[in-house]
Parts: structure tokens; sequence; C-alpha cells
């Protein structure tokens, strides 16, 4: 069966916006009602509140899983690439064991629509370890760009620092061989 789509989520992104804005600014519900009649939209009061409390509920997910993020990156963030990976393969495996394992009493939130989702789904599990797999993919080409730039700054760096020597140096009236010695041993720069 299908989910059924809120009132709220059939109106212009523009509302939602507005709502969403009010809801950040900490506006009661009835001045969010008062709001939307000015601009001539109709929403009832409940469908406002269910609206409000499954944002309140996915804001406070996605503020619980920046933290858990950030604890794991603090943790683990220097950690080679493959424990990375494993550690990924993990919260994946633990949020599949989540899903299945949970009460199916509770047929509310997006716990549940997970749930269904997966449930006799086999498909829906491959996605999940297929989103992984680019995740982790994306990580490591994410890695992989920050090192090459890491490489081109420090070239680059050595490279200035050893101009700004030579420069100095013959200001000084030092000879090229001292000047190309000093580069070599401080920068690893060789003479040309």
């Amino acid at each position: 069966m299908a989910r059924r789509i809120s009132k709220i989520d059939r109106l212009g992104p523009e509302v939602r916006d507005a709502i969403g804005r009010l809801l950040d600014e900490g506006s009661t519900l009835d001045e969010i009602l008062g709001h939307l009649e000015g601009m001539s939209v109709e929403v009832s009061r409940s469908s406002l509140g269910r609206y409000s409390k499954r944002l309140a509920t996915a804001g406070e997910k996605l503020r619980r899983s920046r933290s858990v993020a950030e604890a794991l990156v603090r943790k683990y963030g220097d950690q080679p690439e493959s424990k990375a990976a494993r550690l990924n393969i993990e919260l994946l495996h633990g949020v599949i064991l989540d899903l299945f394992m949970a009460d199916d009493g509770d047929e509310e939130g997006s716990d549940a629509a997970g749930r269904a989702a997966l449930k006799g789904n086999p498909q829906g599990a491959m996605m999940l370890a297929k989103a992984l797999e680019h995740l982790t993919k994306a990580s490591r080409h994410d890695v992989e760009f920050i090192e090459r730039a890491e490489k081109r700054a420090a070239a680059k760096a050595t490279q200035d620092a050893a101009a700004v020597v030579e420069k100095v140096g013959k200001a000084k009236g030092l000879t090229a061989e001292t000047l190309s010695a000093i580069k070599e041993g401080i920068f690893g720069v060789k003479a040309a």
C-alpha cells in the first residue's frame, strides 16, 4: 500500500518553505495558520501539527546522525580508508538489522516506512548496499582529491620558498653554488 501524501506535502515549495521558516523562527501553529491564511492557503491545524511533528522528528534524526558522524570522524577520521569503509559497512548492517528487528507494533514514522520498504524486499536491501558502495567510492575519491591538492600546495609552497631564498640570497651576495646547496638541503629543490 502506497503511503498517503499529506496535504501540506502537496502544496507548493514556497508555502512549505514559509512553513519551515516560521517553524524555525519558533512561530506557533496558530501564527503559522494566520500567515498561511494571508497567503490564501487553507490548511487544517491538525494537518499542520502532524507536518510540524514530522519535521521535528526528521530534524532530530538528522542532528543525531550528524552527532554520531562527527564522533566517528573524531575517533576514526585519521584511520586508513579501509577502516572507514568497514565502519560504513557496520553502520549499514546496523540500520538494516534495526529495520528488520524493530517492533512491528510501531506503525508510525519513518522507521515504519523503512521497514515496509525493506520487509520481503531484498532489492531494497540491495539498494541500501549500493548506496553504501557509492558512499565509500565517493569518500575514497574525496580522500584522493585532498591528497593531490595537498601535494600540489606543498610543491608550490616549496617552489615559492626556494624562489624567495634565491631572491634574498642574491641580494645578500650569496654565490649560485651556496644558493643551490641551501635550496637542495632545506627544500629538496635541485638546481635547474
